[in-house]
This record gives C-alpha cells, structure tokens and sequence, in this order.
C-alpha cells in the first residue's frame, strides 16, 4: 500500500517540528497529486500537501507561500515514528529518489 492524499484539515496533531527539507518543485508536486492547499497558521500562509501513509502516519510537505528562506518543501509528520524512519518510509511512498533530500532535521 502507498501513501494516500488527505486535506490539510485532517493533519491533526503536534507535528514534528521538521523532519528533512526536500528539493521538490510546486509544479512537480501539483503533477503528481494535485493541486496544493493553502494552510495557515502564526507565520503566515503555506503551500500543503497532506497525505497519510500506509502505516497510518501523518505527514506533509509545506513550503512558505512568500519569501520561503530555501528552496524545496519542509516535511513535517505526526507520527510516534523515529524521523528517520518516517523519511524512509516517505521517500519508498512518495516515489521520491533520496537524492531529493537536502538536508535531515535529525542529523
């Protein structure tokens, strides 16, 4: 079973802060699951995209709507999941080559 796209309402939860950054287009992400989801909280505006894994795990990928410090999208994840674990396990769902990863919040 793969990962499965959920709206930005159902990721619920204390997410994990930041999981890894992901060299990863709007344009690329909007070809592969849809259009994105403007989400909001204290910082500002989002681009979103939700998804739930197939073991349950929450986790998106967030990109500031303006003047985002990097490139890519953050993932962050509510889960009881290890991040590296949860990364892993991303990537095989996602389709994503590991080479897209930037950098790990865990290291």
């Amino acid at each position: 079973m793969t990962m499965k796209r959920i709206c930005m309402v159902d990721f619920q939860g204390v997410p994990q802060s930041y999981v890894a950054q992901i060299d990863l287009t709007t344009e690329v992400a909007e070809s592969m699951w849809g259009p994105h989801e403007t989400s909001r909280d204290d910082l500002g505006e989002w681009i979103s995209f939700a998804f739930v894994l197939s073991g349950g795990a929450l986790v998106a990928l967030v990109r500031e709507m303006d003047n985002a410090p990097h490139p890519g999208y953050i993932l962050t994840s509510i889960t009881e999941l290890s991040p590296r674990s949860l990364l892993a396990q991303f990537m095989v769902e996602s389709g994503l080559s590991r080479d897209a990863v930037l950098h790990e919040g865990f290291e």
